[in-house]
C-alpha cells in the first residue's frame, strides 16, 4: 500500500514548513543524441545552486508517467523533462520544466525551453548556399527527418534544384554507411549536411578511401558540435545546438519555481549557431582544367532493343524503347560535365518539349548554356537507335533544329574561344561549320578533337589542321581506303597532318598512332549492352583529363574506362559515369595501363 500510494512519512509536514528536498528529478530519453551534454550541464548548474540531480532514462513518452512516479516517490523538488507532451501529475504541473522539445506544443501554460533540428539545418543550408554550393546533400537518420524537412525549405525558398536522390534517411550508421554516402556522392554534390558526428565520420572515411579530398572537392558540416570535430583532420565545421543555454535557463527556472521566487509561464526558443572550421570551400573553378568548347548536334535519342538489327524488308518486334537526351554533341557536353569539365557548347534547339528536355540534362550536368538558340519553326534534333541483343547498334538521324547552326551562330558566340584548351567537334554538322570553328580554333589556339561520323570523306584542308582524330575502326576505313591495318592507315593520317590519331576498337581498347607513341591499350572488361554512347564518353573524358593537365596516356586510359561504363549501361547521357565513379578505378586503371611508367 505504502508503494502504490507512494507514501512518504512526514511528507505534508515538511510541505507546509517549506522544507524542500535539493534533489532535482531529470528524465532523458534514452536516444536523445544530446543526452551526454544535457547530463553534464544540468548538473553543473544544478550543482552551483546547491543542488542535487537525479536521473531516470525512457524509451519513448509512454513511460515519462510512470518515470515522474517513481522520482516523486523519491521526494525531488521539482522535474525536467524531454518530452514534446505536458505530462500531469498532481502539483508536479507547476514544478516541472520541458527540454529539448522540437515541434510545436499545445500546453499555453507549459514551461519548456527548446530548439529546432528544423532552424539548425535551414541554417547549415544557408551557409552553404552563401559559399556558392548549389548540390547539396543531406543525410540523417530516419529520425531526424526535421532536419530534412529544414534543408527542404531553403533548397526551395531560393529555387534550388533539389534532386531526390541528395536526401538519404537511413535506419542506423551501418545502413548510411553502407548506401547513403555512395548514393549522394554518386549524384556529384559538392557539400553535405551531417545528421550527427557519426555520419561525418564515415564521410571522412569513404573519401579518403575513394580519394575525394575535403574540403577541396567535397564540403562537409555537422547538425550538432562535439569535441572529436575540432580534432578530426583540420576540423569540421559544426552547427552548435544550444544545449548549454538551454540547459542553464532550464535548471534555474526550476529553481526559481521550486523556491517560489517568482510564478515562471515560459516558452522559450534557443537558436543554433554556426562554428566555421576547415571543412568548407567555395565549389572551386580551380578544380576544373581549362575551358572546352563543344559544337555539335543536339537530339532526342529513342533507343529500340531489338533481337537482331532488321535488315531490307523486314520487320522486328521491338523489346522496349527508351527515350533519353542525346546527339553528339550533347553526349559529349554532358560527358565533360559530369567529369567536372568546364565546359560549354553551341548548338541549336527546337522550341518544344524534347528541346527543353536537352536543355535541362545540359544544364543540371554542369553544361555552361551560353552558345545554346532556340528555334520556333524547327523541331529538336531526332535519333532513332536500333540495339541488338550485343549492346551493337545502327543509327537514323533527323537533324531538325540542328540545321539551323550556323556560322553566324558560331562568330556571334566567338569569345567562348579565347583562353579555350579544346573544342571538340563531330560531323553531324555541315563542313561549311566545321571548316569555320577550326579556323576560329586556329585564331585563338585551340586544339580540335574531332570525331568523324556519317561522312565517307574528309578532305585534306580539315585533317591538317586536327590535333585528335577519333574514329572507330570502321570509320577509319570507310575514311583511308589505303593501307592494309590500322597502323599503316594511322600513318597516313598522320602524314595529312593530323596530330594524334586514336582508333576506337570497342571491347578490344584503342589505339593511339602520333609521332611519339604506336600503342595499343586494351579494353576495360565491362560487358556492354549499349555501345551507342561509348565513343562520346571516350571523347568527353580524354578532354576532361588532358584539359587538367594530365598526360597522354593516362587520360586515354581513363577515356578506355569511361566508355566501358557506359556502354554497360542503356543510354548515354544517363550511362556517362560521373567522376566520383570513374575515380573508383584509378588503381586498377594505373596497374593495367602502367601509367606511373609514363611519368
Amino acid at each position: 500500500m505504502i508503494k502504490e500510494q507512494e507514501y512518504v512519512p512526514y511528507a505534508n509536514l515538511h510541505e507546509r514548513n517549506n522544507a524542500k528536498n535539493k534533489l532535482i528529478g531529470v528524465i532523458l530519453k534514452r536516444n536523445n543524441p544530446n543526452r551526454d551534454n544535457i547530463i553534464s550541464y544540468v548538473e553543473k548548474f544544478a550543482k552551483e545552486k546547491e543542488y542535487c540531480i537525479i536521473l531516470d532514462y525512457v524509451n519513448d513518452e509512454k513511460e515519462i508517467l510512470e518515470s515522474i512516479k517513481k522520482l516523486v516517490g523519491k521526494r525531488v523538488s521539482g522535474l525536467i523533462i524531454d518530452s514534446k507532451q505536458n505530462i500531469h501529475y498532481k502539483n508536479f504541473d507547476k514544478l516541472s520544466v520541458y527540454i529539448n522539445g522540437t515541434k510545436n506544443f499545445e500546453e499555453k501554460e507549459k514551461v519548456c525551453f527548446y530548439y529546432r533540428l528544423f532552424s539548425a539545418s535551414k541554417l547549415a543550408t544557408e551557409i552553404f548556399i552563401k559559399y556558392g554550393h548549389k548540390k547539396i546533400a543531406c543525410i540523417v537518420n530516419e529520425n531526424d527527418i526535421s532536419i530534412v524537412e529544414g534543408y527542404k525549405n531553403i533548397m526551395q525558398e531560393v529555387d534550388n534544384e533539389l534532386d531526390p536522390l541528395w536526401i538519404y534517411l537511413g535506419k542506423n550508421i551501418e545502413d548510411i554507411e553502407q548506401y547513403g554516402i555512395q548514393q549522394c556522392i554518386s549524384k556529384g554534390v559538392t557539400a553535405i549536411i551531417c545528421g550527427s558526428k557519426e555520419i561525418a565520420l564515415c564521410i571522412y572515411k569513404f573519401a579518403k578511401k575513394i580519394g575525394i579530398n575535403i574540403p577541396d572537392n567535397l564540403s562537409i558540416l555537422v547538425i550538432g558540435d562535439d569535441v572529436i570535430l575540432k580534432l578530426l583532420d583540420d576540423g569540421v565545421s559544426a552547427i552548435e545546438l544550444p544545449i548549454l543555454d538551454i540547459c542553464a535557463s532550464t535548471v534555474n527556472t526550476l529553481i526559481d519555481l521550486i523556491e517560489k521566487k517568482e510564478e515562471k509561464e515560459l516558452k522559450k526558443e534557443f537558436y543554433p549557431k554556426f562554428i566555421n572550421r576547415n571543412s568548407i570551400k567555395k565549389p572551386s573553378q580551380d578544380n576544373q582544367g581549362k575551358k572546352i568548347i563543344v559544337v555539335g548536334s543536339l537530339n532526342i535519342d529513342t533507343t529500340i532493343e531489338v533481337s537482331r538489327i532488321p535488315i531490307n524488308g523486314e520487320t522486328q518486334l521491338a523489346e522496349s524503347i527508351k527515350e533519353f537526351p542525346g546527339g553528339k554533341g550533347g553526349n559529349q557536353a554532358v560527358g565533360a560535365g559530369k567529369l567536372n569539365g568546364n565546359v560549354y557548347i553551341l548548338g541549336c534547339l527546337g522550341n518544344d518539349i524534347g528541346g527543353k528536355q536537352i536543355y535541362h540534362s545540359l544544364s543540371e550536368n554542369h553544361v555552361h548554356m551560353d552558345g545554346i538558340i532556340f528555334d520556333d519553326i524547327l523541331s529538336s534534333g531526332k535519333a532513332y537507335i536500333n540495339i541488338d541483343k550485343n549492346g551493337e547498334s545502327t543509327i537514323v538521324v533527323y537533324s531538325g533544329a540542328n540545321k539551323k547552326l550556323n556560322v553566324n551562330h558560331i562568330n556571334q558566340y566567338r569569345y567562348l574561344f579565347k583562353n579555350a584548351k579544346f573544342c571538340l567537334l563531330s560531323m553531324e554538322i555541315s563542313n561549311e561549320i566545321i571548316k569555320y570553328t577550326i579556323n576560329l580554333c586556329k585564331q585563338y589556339n585551340v586544339q580540335v578533337m574531332l570525331k568523324p561520323s556519317a561522312v565517307d570523306k574528309i578532305s585534306d584542308d580539315i585533317l591538317k589542321d586536327i590535333d585528335y582524330f577519333i574514329p572507330n575502326e570502321k570509320e577509319l576505313n570507310q575514311l583511308v581506303i589505303s593501307g592494309n591495318n590500322i597502323e599503316k592507315k594511322s600513318e597516313i593520317l598522320l602524314n595529312a597532318g593530323v596530330k594524334n590519331i586514336i582508333v576506337t576498337l570497342g571491347k578490344k581498347g584503342c589505339f593511339l598512332y602520333n609521332n611519339n607513341y604506336k600503342k595499343y591499350f586494351e579494353g576495360s572488361g565491362f560487358q556492354a549492352i549499349d555501345t551507342t554512347g561509348g565513343a562520346d564518353s571516350f571523347i568527353s573524358t580524354l578532354a576532361v583529363y588532358l584539359s587538367e593537365g594530365k598526360q597522354l596516356l593516362e587520360s586515354i586510359a581513363y577515356a578506355v574506362y569511361a566508355s566501358g561504363l557506359t556502354v554497360s549501361r542503356y543510354g548515354v547521357q544517363p550511362a556517362l559515369p560521373d567522376r566520383n565513379l570513374l575515380e573508383i578505378y584509378k588503381d586498377e586503371i594505373y596497374l593495367k595501363y602502367k601509367i606511373f611508367e609514363e611519368k
